[in-house]
């Protein structure tokens, strides 16, 4: 290979070596253009002059998020929720329900509107992000480019900003709101270690910037969200004609991002491609941030593999007694 007598694998560590040598070996890297190939891209200017001053927008959309919430639950979703948990009539009174329960599953209808609503946007604004760039679908060019480290001298795009910025800020307010007001369910820790370690991937991310792969990552999360959260509002209103095929999209959908994208295209990447393509050909030591990264990165998909488990728990259910229930509210009825 002609760039193989410009390598610098002696500027490594053995933890960097190991990683060049195992990506050779398992031959899982695309080699043809490497950071000798491809020249830095100019900076992009910032809107308060600074990517980090930049990045603290996050606690503006943390803070209006509850407001945005709260007006959308009070005069869309609720009102919504009323007329679909009492079967189209909101007045109806010729059937005695529980108070207490239909008041707890309007909580949860209002809670899953939300997250559908938010997974839309977020979905959309990642598409109109990626859309047209090279790093979209060639997985290498998270990296090249990259000519020094830490952070990565890739530049920001004001739109990777603003979508770090929202998305960041959703993950901060959601720790909040899942510790304090949401439903807890036989999946609440584990939850909240996605929240946890979510927004602990987006602010190291973007400190380090990584801010490329950060984006495909959260939009493989986002778009089978979608689909789950519109399976449980038609179950809550008892519309099973549109609540098996939404979930039967959301578990397709779920496995084929989650369970075989995620660590086939991004996991690999993150393993291997920084270390081949680029610490390895400029001599730059991957030790500690690619232990910290890919270690963030593997809890999720950790978490990936629980829910999927449960996941065909909620199957199983489906075909033994021919509803649709939600096995993590399992030790609340």
């Amino acid at each position: 290979m002609e760039t193989q007598p410009q390598l610098q694998l002696e500027k490594l560590s053995t933890l960097g070596r190991w990683i060049y040598e195992s990506g050779v070996k398992l031959n899982v890297v695309n080699t043809t253009l490497t950071a000798l190939n491809v020249s830095p891209e100019p900076d992009v200017a910032y809107l308060l002059g600074d990517r980090y001053l930049d990045f603290s927008l996050c606690v503006v959309f943390a803070l209006l998020y509850p407001v945005i919430r709260g007006i959308l639950t009070r005069f869309v979703f609720e009102p919504l929720g009323k007329r679909a948990l009492s079967g189209g009539d909101p007045k109806k009174t010729d059937v005695q329900v529980d108070e207490q329960e239909q008041a707890r599953k309007l909580r949860k209808w209002n809670e899953s509107c939300w997250k559908m609503t938010v997974y839309i946007a977020f979905t959309a604004l990642a598409f109109a992000v990626c859309w047209g760039e090279i790093w979209f679908t060639d997985s290498r060019y998270w990296w090249l480019g990259c000519s020094r480290f830490p952070p990565c001298n890739l530049p920001v795009s004001r739109g990777v900003l603003l979508f770090y910025c929202a998305e960041t800020g959703f993950y901060l307010q959601a720790i909040h709101f899942l510790a304090v007001h949401e439903e807890r369910r036989k999946d609440w820790l584990e939850s909240m270690i996605h929240h946890v370690v979510t927004s602990g991937l987006l602010f190291y991310s973007y400190a380090v910037n990584f801010t490329r792969v950060g984006v495909v990552v959260i939009l493989i999360h986002d778009v089978s969200d979608i689909f789950l959260e519109m399976a449980k509002l038609a179950r809550y209103a008892d519309r099973n004609d549109i609540g098996m095929p939404a979930f039967i999209v959301f578990f397709v959908s779920w496995v084929v991002a989650r369970v075989l994208i995620f660590p086939a295209y991004v996991i690999r990447s993150t393993l291997f491609e920084p270390v081949m393509l680029v610490a390895a050909q400029l001599g730059i030591e991957p030790h500690p941030h690619w232990e910290i990264f890919n270690g963030l990165l593997l809890v999720l998909f950790v978490l990936h593999l629980y829910w999927t488990v449960l996941i065909f728990q909620v199957i199983q259910r489906q075909f033994t007694h021919g509803k649709m229930t939600d096995v993590r509210e399992a030790g609340e009825e």
